[in-house]
């Protein structure tokens, strides 16, 4: 299996690099939480969207490529979560990281846009943020309400997300400022 290292050596160019950052923390406080494999869920979220510069105007190759070019480097069923973390691929959510890629994918998404408008987030700016979204976006909605379908509530899974990293949060503003972090699908 790839290292963490190599991972990301593999996207740190990617338009989305500051996002797969951010959502890799999450993902891995999710597996933690949930008894999963944290090293292995954190590469998948990590790598998950290696192909989206390269396959950004035929979104239904979304994923797939990225599991094509690592099919020497992770097992198959993080190469399935990978394909079905857009539902343009065609492939559907079947366990519990599958489901858990997709949640985490639209919540960082969330934060990040909320982040953007006020430099700061709580639980109830993402529900605001989520409830708006339901009109422009409303597969963000369910996406993110996917987990429950891994055991978590809303509340339980937003208060996950806003563990605060100073840090994380600082790198984010400071690549979205230049343009670089890419969050929007």
């Amino acid at each position: 299996m790839i290292s963490r290292k190599e991972a990301i050596k593999l996207v740190k160019n990617c338009s989305k690099y500051s996002h797969l950052l951010f959502a890799s923390k999450l993902m891995k406080r999710l597996a933690e939480k949930l008894g999963e494999d944290s090293m292995e869920w954190e590469l998948v979220v990590l790598l998950h969207d290696l192909d989206f510069d390269e396959v950004r105007n035929c979104m239904s190759k979304h994923g797939v490529v990225a599991a094509k070019r690592l099919k020497d480097e992770l097992p198959g069923h993080c190469l399935y979560a990978i394909k079905a973390h857009d539902y343009r691929t065609g492939f559907k959510p079947k366990s519990r990281l599958d489901k858990a890629l997709i949640a985490v994918d639209s919540l960082v998404v969330l934060m990040e846009e909320v982040l953007e408008e006020f430099q700061k987030t709580d639980k109830q700016d993402l529900k605001d943020k989520l409830e708006g979204q339901s009109f422009e976006e409303p597969w963000h909605k369910s996406n993110i309400q996917k987990c429950k379908e891994f055991g978590l509530s809303i509340d339980e899974f937003f208060e996950l997300a806003l563990i605060p990293d100073k840090k994380l949060i600082d790198q984010f503003l400071e690549a979205r400022a230049e343009g670089k972090s890419g969050s929007r699908i």
